[in-house]
């Protein structure tokens, strides 16, 4: 009696291997995708909260944050305000992302906050704020009232979402300011 030399997988066993892996490259690239979205998320907030350092040090230093038409990009570079406060070549600003600046009259109280979905939130995820003028009537009129604003159209989004008077933004483009 002779016997079959060759033996292999048949057809159907392919297919289900080749649908377990499909159903676990989806999975993963899922994950990954979740994975970049949220480190973008703590990049940008780690720039808002570090430019808000950096403000912090000037207050000590002047009394007063700088005034309503300083950028963040002009505070913060080389030669600007906040220059001296911050370490210019550790600063990441993460993906490209809008970066607003908003401070009173008398210039005691300040916010800074970040698109969340990319310059000018295009991606409609909202913003993160920093400073110390939630709910305060001297910025945005006390729209504004905790660090994670939703995207929608409440009147602290919109308040952030169509700068006006006493808003200054700058646009950061992934590797430095626009």
């Amino acid at each position: 009696m002779r016997k079959n030399l060759y033996e292999a997988f048949t057809l159907v066993e392919m297919l289900i291997v080749m649908g377990i892996l499909i159903i676990l490259m989806a999975v993963g690239i899922t994950a990954g995708r979740f994975a970049i979205n949220r480190a973008n998320d703590v990049a940008h907030q780690n720039a808002v909260d570090q430019i808000y350092t950096g403000l912090q040090a000037y207050y000590t230093d002047n009394r007063e944050f700088p005034i309503g038409t300083e950028t963040p990009a002009t505070m913060i570079a080389a030669a600007g305000v906040l220059g001296q406060y911050l370490d210019n070549g550790a600063f990441d600003g993460g993906t490209a992302a809008t970066y607003y600046y908003m401070v009173s009259t008398d210039q005691q109280v300040v916010l800074v906050c970040v698109a969340k979905g990319g310059l000018d939130d295009d991606k409609e995820l909202g913003f993160y704020c920093n400073g110390n003028g939630f709910g305060a009537t001297e910025v945005a009129g006390g729209a504004i009232t905790s660090k994670d604003v939703a995207f929608g159209t409440g009147a602290d989004y919109t308040y952030i979402s169509t700068p006006s008077t006493g808003i200054t933004s700058s646009d950061w483009d992934g590797n430095a300011w626009n």
